[in-house]
């Protein structure tokens, strides 16, 4: 299974707090312990990015393949941002999994070992963090 998870970060059950990522109980979910960061964890290489995908921008071009945890989350208006995941760099196996980012706090997040590409569907602007631990 791929380490890779879907989501709402308004419809998250945080304790009233929003805290979604991090070292709560409640950053914990059955299927996937990505957006739990143990309280004392190091975090290296921090990255953030915002970036205003037009329609068809990228038209699924193949990312690097991940390092560390990755989340990448559609901020403002609705939008149409397709994400693929692959275990293997030319998506060509069948088992990609495919999931659409189309509201304010869909996201994806993933983890070290993935292939990844992104198509732009309607235009999207797309907040993206990165680290290692």
């Amino acid at each position: 299974m791929l380490p890779v998870e879907f989501g709402n970060a308004g419809n998250l059950e945080t304790s009233g707090t929003g805290w979604f990522i991090g070292f709560s109980d409640w950053a914990r979910s059955p299927a996937s312990t990505l957006r739990h960061v143990p309280a004392g964890a190091e975090a290296r290489g921090l990255c953030v990015k915002w970036f205003a995908h037009p329609a068809g921008h990228p038209a699924g071009e193949a990312k690097p393949l991940s390092e560390g945890r990755t989340i990448s989350m559609l901020v403002g208006a609705p939008g149409a941002f397709r994400m693929e995941f692959c275990a293997v760099p030319g998506f060509d196996d069948g088992a990609a999994l495919a999931h659409t980012l189309r509201q304010n706090g869909d996201f994806a997040m993933w983890g070290a070992g993935v292939w990844h590409r992104a198509f732009g569907l309607a235009p999207t602007t797309i907040l993206t963090i990165r680290w290692q631990d």
